[in-house]
């Protein structure tokens, strides 16, 4: 039979081929995932619509396949007829009899002989390399046996790990060799995204700091209420709120362009993207309608779309409809950052630390120092649809929501 492959989604015609998790000569099971394939949006686990064996790859590592496109190539079990040569993954559907998966079938990759053959992030390599531990000892806890820093880390914890059998150099000089890693996969597709990005859009970006004293007091308050709820509560819901209050009030930042029709579209929905950091590098899924969502029910979503991201479980569906971008960087750090656009989106919005500082503020008509918790937010544009006044107006209007969180009930 032959495998094609299927259809991604609506309006999406080709992904790149990140990796194979099966070779010729491998016998798979119906469902059982046979590659990933990075789409503009996500990657995606095709499954295998058949069982028997693998006869033949027609595509390789790191190769753009269209839709239809053929993959491989087998035979299955019971020596079924070959589907029709035009037909995908999802229509191929040969009469088999359902029989045991034979024994060579396997959901996690078997024990590598060397680290080279582990299946791995190469920042995590490099992490193991440089802490002299040998991959092959690891038992992996990603998806098919992928091995975490989390699980080196673990290792090295807990003892018994062996160690690299390469012979140690001593660190004495300049490195003897350059390490080269392949742009591909999720990382390809951010440096496509953030290419074209730059190249249509004019950017600029305006900063602005807050008094987040009362924000940091009502989610303190609010954790305790949410912890009973079996919630997680961080600050990202009462952004995302004041984000559409602000934008009910300065709609244009609300839009994205349509280069094919010189039109700027600005949206009555509020479907915010957010950034999420996972191991193969920064994705957007989206928070959808956010202005007909309370603090609690976008805190349980939230939790479930980073959960998902950082297992590869988002589908096409998590990433349509984005209106404006929220990218968070104030659990590691930083005073502000300069982002950049999610194109075709005209803004978005970068969310940064708290801390505390002391600062004046005039009490009974006397300065005095006080120490508040402070931070600072930073807008990026698309400078030929909004214009410094606008960014001015909309950041005036977000923060007196965040110095004042309460008027977020009067407002959504």
């Amino acid at each position: 039979m032959e495998f094609r492959l299927p259809e991604l989604g609506e309006g999406v015609t080709e992904g790149e081929l990140v990796k194979w998790l099966v070779k010729p000569g491998d016998q798979v099971k119906d469902d059982q995932p046979l590659c990933e394939i990075m789409t503009d949006k996500a990657t995606i686990e095709i499954p295998s619509p058949f069982s028997g064996s693998i006869k033949e790859l027609h595509a390789k590592e790191g190769e753009v396949v269209k839709v239809h496109q053929m993959m491989f190539s087998g035979e299955a079990t019971g020596g079924s007829k070959a589907a029709p040569a035009g037909a995908s993954a999802g229509s191929a559907s040969p009469s088999v009899a359902k029989a045991p998966a034979p024994q060579a079938a396997q959901t996690k990759a078997a024990p590598a002989s060397n680290s080279e053959d582990v299946l791995a992030s190469p920042s995590t390599r490099r992490f193991a390399r440089e802490s002299d531990v040998n991959l092959s000892a690891i038992d992996g806890t990603g998806p098919h046996g992928r091995v975490l820093r989390e699980d080196v880390e673990k290792a090295l914890s807990g003892g018994g790990v062996a160690k690299s059998t390469k012979p140690q150099v001593k660190n004495t000089g300049p490195a003897q060799t350059d390490e080269h890693i392949q742009i591909r996969g999720m990382r390809k597709k951010i440096a496509e995204r953030m290419r074209l990005s730059k190249d249509k859009a004019a950017h600029f970006t305006y900063v602005e700091e807050a008094d987040a004293t009362e924000l940091v007091k009502l989610r303190t308050a609010a954790k305790a209420i949410a912890e009973k709820r079996g919630i997680k509560l961080t600050y990202l819901p009462f952004i995302l709120k004041a984000m559409v209050a602000a934008l009910k009030q300065h709609p244009r930042l609300n839009s994205t362009v349509d280069e094919a029709k010189n039109e700027i579209i600005i949206h009555h929905m509020y479907n915010i993207s957010i950034s999420v950091q996972t191991e193969d590098g920064l994705t957007v899924p989206v928070v959808k309608n956010v202005d007909q969502k309370t603090i609690f029910e976008l805190a349980s979503e939230i939790a479930d779309i980073v959960d998902r991201a950082r297992k590869k479980k988002l589908t096409m569906d998590d990433f349509q409809g984005s209106t404006i971008t929220l990218t968070n960087a104030g659990s590691i750090g930083g005073v502000f950052a300069t982002p950049i656009i999610n194109y075709p989106e005209v803004a978005i919005l970068g969310f940064n630390k708290i801390a505390r500082k002391p600062v004046v503020r005039t009490v009974k008509g006397v300065e005095k120092i006080v120490i508040r918790d402070w931070t600072y937010f930073s807008i990026s544009l698309d400078h030929r649809i909004v214009d410094g006044a606008d960014a001015a107006e909309f950041m005036k209007t977000f923060i007196a929501y965040i110095e004042n969180p309460a008027m977020l009930v009067l407002e959504t």
